[in-house]
């Protein structure tokens, strides 16, 4: 289908000139979607890594005159580390699978993957506490950002506090707090990345 390489170093804005024409895939690095809110905070919808294809609403309306979304909220995109996205334009994609409909089945594919992330949003916003959401985001950044190592699960996402906090939706003091309690119960390791030596107790803790 052919597309354009373009490069992006960590924290820098995906062009929304770029982004609002084009189908995205992820060949290396993290981008993060957010909106920002009333009051100045970002608002984290979503995370993307490598395979992983964006956006998906301008793709419902271009193959099935679908409008997914029709809310005013502006969306933006972020490079969280040094990226590589290849684009291709919409037209382009539609005239692709026009000739190979197989090309559905992909697509199909990556639907149930967001539609795995957002149903994991709202099992988040459910739970009781901001310790267990917490516990239960780094497990869903385990299984989907994570390597299984000796030592355990590493996320390797760098996700920092404050990302967390925009994700959630909590202040990043009360995700310090949290990570501190998951250290010294030995349910995560901290560093440059962080290590979850055994993902059951962790998701216990989410769900206990």
């Amino acid at each position: 289908m052919g597309g354009q390489r373009y490069d992006y170093s960590k924290g820098e804005i995906i062009r929304p000139s770029v982004e609002q024409h084009n189908l995205s895939l992820v060949q290396s690095g993290y981008v993060k979607r957010y909106l920002i809110l009333n009051d100045g905070r970002l608002g984290v919808q979503s995370i993307y890594g490598s395979g992983d294809i964006y956006p998906l609403t301008p793709v419902f309306k271009i193959l099935f005159d679908q409008d997914i979304y029709q809310g005013p909220e502006i969306y933006h995109y972020e490079a969280m580390a040094a990226t590589k996205l290849y684009m291709l334009s919409l037209s382009a994609l539609a005239q692709a699978i026009e000739q190979d409909p197989l090309l559905y089945r992909d697509l199909l594919e990556v639907a149930g993957q967001r539609l795995q992330s957002n149903i994991q949003l709202l099992e988040n916003l459910s739970l009781r506490s901001s310790y267990k959401r917490v516990a239960h985001q780094l497990v869903f950044y385990a299984r989907r950002f994570g390597e299984i190592k000796p030592t355990g699960f590493k996320i390797c996402l760098q996700i920092t506090h404050q990302d967390l906090a925009d994700v959630l939706g909590i202040t990043r003091e009360t995700v310090s707090t949290c990570i501190a309690q998951l250290r010294h119960e030995r349910l995560i390791r901290t560093g440059k990345h962080i290590i979850i030596p055994n993902i059951k107790q962790l998701e216990a803790a989410a769900y206990g």
